[in-house]
């Protein structure tokens, strides 16, 4: 039952709202939960910026992912064609297998830009897009804030 589920036909995409496109490794058995976990942060984050901004989500659209891919681009509107979109994250090359995964804030700014959101212009936004959980940078605002 679960492979019927694997081929169903994704639903119609919206022609007036943004749509993410995701390639990801079949191999790596995570990567499509989490690619569905950066689209619903990533949304979020968009919606914040644009209430009435719905990101949609494709998923392996041309069904052979490459070995190793983790690939995210964004388009303003859905397009078949790869020149239109903006890649924000390219995970081929980068190792190891966790680093091949983005977070939400190494694409929201690429993201907004490609979207021509107002958090494009550096400063603008309320979002903080300082990566908080990673220790080192914890430790760098933490010495700033003493400062």
């Amino acid at each position: 039952m679960a492979n019927l589920s694997l081929n169903k036909a994704p639903p119609p995409l919206n022609p007036h709202q943004p749509v993410l496109y995701i390639e990801c490794c079949r191999a790596h058995t995570d990567y499509r939960r989490r690619a569905s976990e950066l689209h619903a942060s990533l949304a979020e984050a968009l919606r914040a910026l644009q209430p009435d901004l719905q990101l949609q989500l494709r998923i392996n659209e041309n069904n052979m992912p490459r070995l190793g891919a983790f690939e995210v681009a964004i388009a303003p509107t859905p397009t078949d064609d790869h020149r239109m979109r903006q890649v924000l994250w390219t995970g081929l090359q980068r190792v190891p297998v966790s680093a091949k995964v983005p977070h939400v804030d190494d694409i929201i700014a690429p993201a907004c830009m490609a979207l021509k959101l107002r958090h494009s212009q550096a400063g603008s936004s309320n979002i903080d897009l300082v990566r908080t959980s990673d220790g080192d940078i914890k430790k760098i605002l933490q010495r700033r804030s003493l400062q």
